[in-house]
C-alpha cells in the first residue's frame, strides 16, 4: 500500500491536538497522511523536579513516529501552537531551511512569511537546541519540519489561522512532490 510523501504529526501536545484536527479535517488525504496522537504529552514546561521524567517521554513519543515515517513519507509534518497576537504566524524548524525557503518560493507569497529556524549545526552558526531525537530531525530519508503555528487564543484556531497552517503545508507538500 503506497502512502502520500507527506506525513502531518498533529497532538504531540495535548494542548495542540484541537487545532491540529481542525486544520487537517480540509487536507487532501490523496497528498497529507495525518497521524493524530491522542493522549500527547501537556506541552507546558514541567517543573525541575519532572523534566528529566517529560524528557523522556517526549523522546520515547518522537522515537514511535519512526516507524511511519519508514513507510514511504519523504516529509514530516510535526504541527505545534504557539499564542502571539499578531496570528497567524509561523516559525518552520528543519535541518535543511534552504530547501524550506526554496519551496515556499514556488508558492504565492504567503502573508506574512514564516521564519526558518535551522536544526542542528547551520552554516552560519549553531542552529536551534532540541529535545527531539536527531534520529527523527535528521533522518536522511525524510526532512522534519517542526511547524509551530502563532493563534491569537488557544484552541482550534480561527478561519485564518487554520487557513494559514494549509497554505504552508500545501506548499511543502508541493516541492515535495515536484522533487
Amino acid at each position: 500500500m503506497s502512502h502520500p510523501a507527506t506525513l502531518l504529526v498533529i497532538g504531540i501536545h495535548r494542548e495542540e491536538l484541537a487545532f491540529g484536527q481542525a486544520v487537517a479535517v480540509d487536507l487532501d488525504p490523496a497528498s497529507v497522511q495525518v497521524l493524530a496522537i491522542p493522549d500527547g504529552l501537556s506541552g507546558r514546561h514541567p517543573r525541575a523536579d519532572q523534566r528529566f521524567h517529560w524528557d523522556t517521554l517526549h523522546r520515547a513519543l518522537y522515537l514511535q513516529l519512526r516507524p511511519h515515517v519508514r513507510r514511504g513519507h519523504h516529509l514530516l509534518i510535526d504541527l505545534h501552537t504557539g499564542i502571539d497576537q499578531a496570528a497567524p504566524c509561523a516559525d518552520l524548524y528543519s535541518r535543511d531551511p534552504a530547501r524550506l525557503t526554496a519551496a515556499l518560493a514556488r508558492r504565492d507569497a504567503l502573508a506574512p512569511p514564516p521564519r526558518l529556524i535551522s536544526l542542528g549545526d547551520a552554516v552560519t552558526g549553531p542552529g536551534a537546541q532540541t529535545i527531539i531525537p536527531e534520529a527523527v530531525w535528521n533522518d536522511p530519508d525524510c526532512l522534519y519540519v517542526g511547524m509551530e503555528i502563532y493563534l491569537a487564543d488557544p484552541g482550534p484556531g480561527r478561519p485564518a489561522e487554520r487557513e494559514y497552517a494549509r497554505a504552508l503545508i500545501a506548499a511543502l507538500t508541493d516541492a515535495e512532490r515536484a522533487g
